[in-house]
Parts: C-alpha cells; structure tokens; sequence
C-alpha cells in the first residue's frame, strides 16, 4: 500500500507533463514499451498512451490492494497461496512508473526540485524488492544506471571507496 501511494504521488508530480501527445505510448526510452493487459478489458498486450497506461495501473492496482481475499486485513487471516506471485506482477507493473518518469520527464522532476523525494522513493523500492527478491535484474535493465548510482548492492555491485 505505501508503495502504491508513493508511486502514484511520484507520478502526480508529472501528470501535468505526461499527456497524450507528450506521451503516445507507455515506455522506457526507444528499447521499452509496456503494453497493458488485464485479462478482461484488454485480453492481448495492448500499446496505449502513457497517460492511459497509468490510469488503468493505477485502478488496477488499487483494486487488488482492496481485495481482502488478496490482502487479509483480519488478523490471523491467511494470505493465498499465489500471494507472493501476485506482489511481484503488481510491483513489476509499478516499477513502470519509475521507468517512465526517469526516462521521459526527468528533467521536470528536476525543475520541481522534486529530485531527492523520487529518488528516495525509488531507493526505498528498490531495496524492498531486493530484499525479497521481487523484481528481476532483467526488469530493472531500463533504469540500470540509475539503480547502480543509487543504490548499487540491489544489482549485485559493491561501491569502492
């Protein structure tokens, strides 16, 4: 839940920025497009605006943090079996954002001087999944520099001093 707010605070800071015409398709730069598909609405891969990937993300996400079956709130309530696979599609997919906010506005970030609060939270994320190892090293190719300055122990590189 934390990582969702702050994910979608990060993208509030842009949305201004990140249209339809600003932003055509959801990417990371020429070498990544994420397409949606949700099984429902959108049963094949589907190339949409940035924009528009961002609100189905969102939704999505939003619903599954809901869901009680998913996310117990009782107390001494099991978790589901694929729970773990499930935090791993919904964390990958929120990754996304930080993709396309490095990549495609972060020279707004930067006249926002909102610089050290997305790269917290992208430090803070990064670390999370590192430590329960829910993001794939292949996932994180697109910000691979960024992570490696940031914070370089989640890729497997030690800093020398």
């Amino acid at each position: 839940v934390d990582f969702f707010n702050r994910i979608n605070l990060v993208y509030g800071i842009i949305s201004d920025y990140c249209t339809r015409e600003t932003c055509p398709t959801m990417s990371g730069g020429p070498r990544y497009e994420y397409r949606w598909c949700d099984g429902i609405k959108y049963k094949k891969p589907t190339s949409l605006s940035a924009p528009d990937y961002m609100t189905l993300l969102m939704d999505w996400s939003e619903t599954i943090i809901n869901d009680e079956s998913i996310f117990p709130i009782q107390v001494g309530s099991p978790f589901p079996k694929n729970f773990r696979s499930t935090c791993k599609k919904l964390l990958s997919r929120l990754y996304r954002v930080f993709v396309h906010v490095y990549v495609h506005h972060f020279d707004r970030i930067i006249d926002l001087q909102a610089e050290p609060h997305v790269n917290m939270c992208f430090k803070h994320f990064c670390y999370f999944c590192h430590e329960f190892d829910l993001l794939k090293k292949e996932e994180m190719a697109p910000l691979y520099e960024m992570t490696n300055r940031l914070c370089p122990e989640v890729l497997g590189v030690v800093r020398q001093n």
